[in-house]
């Protein structure tokens, strides 16, 4: 009897732009030891190493970062079916069908979970459930969803409009991509509005049918790859001429929401995507995560003024810090010769002047401030303002202030 379990597809070769320059090219933030000497990608390997849900999973990834996928399946020590090593960035569209044609190809017949390796599910019992209800209830002809219910008006996720039922699994209505924040006010008003988790399931047969049907082209290029890759014990190797000519689309985007009959189940398992510095500080609040950015008393806290601020990271290319700023307080009208600043406002509401310019900023925004630009914050509202501040340029000393106005009277540095 065939087995009704998973098969995981786990991506993992996203670059993690959005949290440098603690992610960095060659070390994205799925490989980057936030919990204890434990990765993201190492928690996502160890969440679906539960076999009365799961097959070993297929793994797909850069080229360039085999051996931190490596190290981590070393030190899980999960099983892995395969492999796929991409010779370059493809998005997500090609990471999720190229496995899926090839185990049809072998005469594998499969039901696929795909899922990124960069977010975090803390309540794997939650998570366990729902996987379990789309499982009970697998349909063989549709694509299913893993929701997230919303608890903010949050502009980094999409959205999906659901039609009303009381089934576990519901139908799609619509999707919304990353709104705006008005837009994103209006969403979380409605009841059946879920965020976009990137999670999601389906039938192996069932897609392969649905892209040669709906997009010929693309499974024609993607099934010339397969005889003319190289396999490598667990490791496949596309053909780096013939992948070059696949879109770079994401799965989403070319797929999801063009097709017929979409799915979703609701998951409460305290998922986020962690996409930003925003959403990485405020897990980092919670002692429950265990979450480690950087190591705490390595550095002093700094008392000014409007409040303090505490220096996370230093090295010779950047300096993070947070700033704290107290309720009706600012920092001086000032500029920097020698470094630029991107402030990401993690809580309370900030009022930015830049230049001749006012900003609003609220939590989850940012705003990059260029050498010899003025600027300064203000904190307008009744709650400590906190704001990560991430430094670049060539020297990143206290020294590096020249104040043009200053409400405590400061003319120097200090």
């Amino acid at each position: 009897m065939k087995s009704k379990n998973f098969r995981p597809i786990i991506l993992a070769g996203g670059a993690g732009k959005r949290l440098w320059p603690l992610s960095t090219k060659e070390q994205p933030k799925q490989f980057i030891s936030l919990f204890g000497d434990l990765s993201l990608f190492d928690l996502t390997l160890q969440r679906i190493n539960n076999r009365d849900l799961f097959k070993k999973p297929i793994v797909v990834t850069s080229e360039e970062y085999l051996s931190l996928v490596e190290e981590s399946i070393s030190k899980t020590g999960v099983e892995v079916e395969r492999v796929f090593l991409e010779p370059e960035s493809k998005n997500t569209f090609v990471a999720s069908v190229l496995p899926v044609l090839a185990a049809l190809e072998n005469g594998e017949e499969e039901r696929y979970m795909v899922m990124p390796s960069d977010h975090y599910i803390p309540y794997n019992k939650s998570f366990y459930e729902g996987c379990s209800a789309v499982r009970n209830q697998f349909k063989k002809d549709a694509l299913t969803l893993f929701g997230i219910k919303p608890n903010n008006p949050s502009t980094e996720y999409g959205y999906i409009s659901v039609v009303p039922s009381n089934n576990v699994l519901k139908n799609v209505k619509s999707f919304t991509e990353k709104p705006e924040i008005e837009k994103a006010k209006l969403l979380i008003k409605q009841p059946d509005t879920l965020w976009n988790s990137g999670i999601f399931s389906f039938e192996g047969k069932w897609l392969s049918k649905s892209l040669k049907l709906r997009f010929p082209h693309m499974h024609s290029v993607m099934m010339d790859l397969l005889p003319k890759g190289e396999l490598k014990q667990l490791y496949f190797y596309p053909n780096k001429e013939i992948f070059s000519k696949v879109e770079n689309t994401s799965f989403d985007k070319a797929f999801v929401e063009s097709n017929e009959k979409n799915l979703v189940v609701a998951l409460d398992a305290g998922w986020t995507d962690l996409g930003s510095w925003h959403s990485l500080i405020k897990l980092q609040k919670n002692p429950e995560h265990g979450l480690t950015l950087y190591s705490d008393g390595d550095f002093p806290r700094t008392e000014k003024p409007w409040g303090y601020f505490d220096v996370l990271s230093e090295n010779e290319f950047s300096k993070v810090k947070i700033l704290s700023i107290n309720p009706h307080q600012m920092l001086s009208m000032q500029m920097h010769k020698f470094r630029s600043e991107t402030w990401y406002v993690i809580q309370g509401n900030a009022i930015v002047s830049l230049d001749d310019r006012t900003i609003e900023l609220s939590p989850g925004q940012s705003i990059v401030i260029r050498e010899k630009e003025k600027h300064r914050v203000q904190n307008s509202g009744d709650e400590v303002l906190e704001i990560l501040e991430v430094q670049t340029g060539s020297y990143f000393g206290e020294d590096d202030i020249i104040r043009f106005e200053d409400i405590y009277g400061r003319t120097d540095y200090h």
